[in-house]
């Protein structure tokens, strides 16, 4: 097993990519802390899966806006485990919107779930990281940070912003034996059926188009995610991998 009694947190871990992930990471040895902000039930159900996969899973429940629910949350899993070798960001939302709809309060919110977010967990576990002298870190793009998409410009704007912070991390943690990457991903997620609904109301797309890429379950991108975590990926840093069925190709 490649992450055999890791230590990974996720965020977002509750759902989707995050939940798929979660549940990759245990099937290969990993020690699972799963960070949902409002669904304590889906929460529940994963930490279920894990469980009977035969992982220790603990469970959290913190905003990644907040800083300091962030700081209580790793200090649960130095606590538990005494050590964080591998952070995933995905916790995100996402509100289709014409670009001229686009309120200051969902500007503020988007950029502050995605993009701070993603700062303050990195924040948070790099001094435990630099002091066992290893770690990585998984954010999370998307290709409209790569190419443009209608009806996202603040989600694109944030994920775009985390691709700039991904490498400017993984430049600066190199020294320390800590690899920083970056997954931009398309897989049948809440966000995606949200905003399908969105385009076809706008553009008249049907329900399954995204481009021509063909959408997959969350479970088929997860392999990504375990190269990045695992020793596999230990001379990779500072990259932006798209795992969206060529959809940015």
């Amino acid at each position: 097993m490649r992450l055999a009694e890791k230590v990974a947190l996720i965020t977002g871990g509750s759902r989707g990519i995050g939940r798929a992930v979660a549940l990759a990471f245990a099937r290969e040895g990993a020690r699972i802390a799963i960070l949902g902000v409002s669904d304590e039930e889906a929460l529940a159900r994963v930490a279920q899966e894990i469980a009977a996969i035969g992982r220790s899973v603990l469970t959290l429940r913190a905003d990644v806006r907040q800083r300091t629910e962030v700081d209580t949350a790793v200090r649960r899993v130095l606590d538990r485990w005494g050590r964080v070798d591998i952070l995933v960001n995905n916790a995100g939302v996402l509100h289709p919107c014409r670009l001229e709809e686009i309120s200051e309060a969902q500007w503020q919110d988007t950029l502050a779930v995605h993009l701070t977010g993603t700062f303050h967990c990195t924040q948070a576990v790099v001094p435990s990281m630099k002091t066992q002298g290893s770690g990585k870190i998984i954010n999370v793009a998307a290709p409209s940070a790569l190419r443009g998409s209608f009806g996202v410009a603040d989600y694109a704007a944030a994920k775009g912003g985390i691709i700039a912070f991904t490498r400017n991390a993984a430049s600066e943690l190199k020294p320390y034996n800590i690899q920083v990457n970056c997954i931009s991903p398309v897989a049948e997620t809440r966000m995606t059926q949200a905003l399908f609904a969105f385009r076809r109301q706008h553009l008249g797309e049907p329900l399954a188009t995204f481009g021509h890429a063909k959408l997959v379950e969350p479970d088929a991108v997860a392999p990504v995610f375990v190269f990045f975590a695992c020793a596999d990926s230990d001379y990779v840093t500072g990259q932006v991998l798209a795992v969206d069925g060529g959809l940015t190709a």
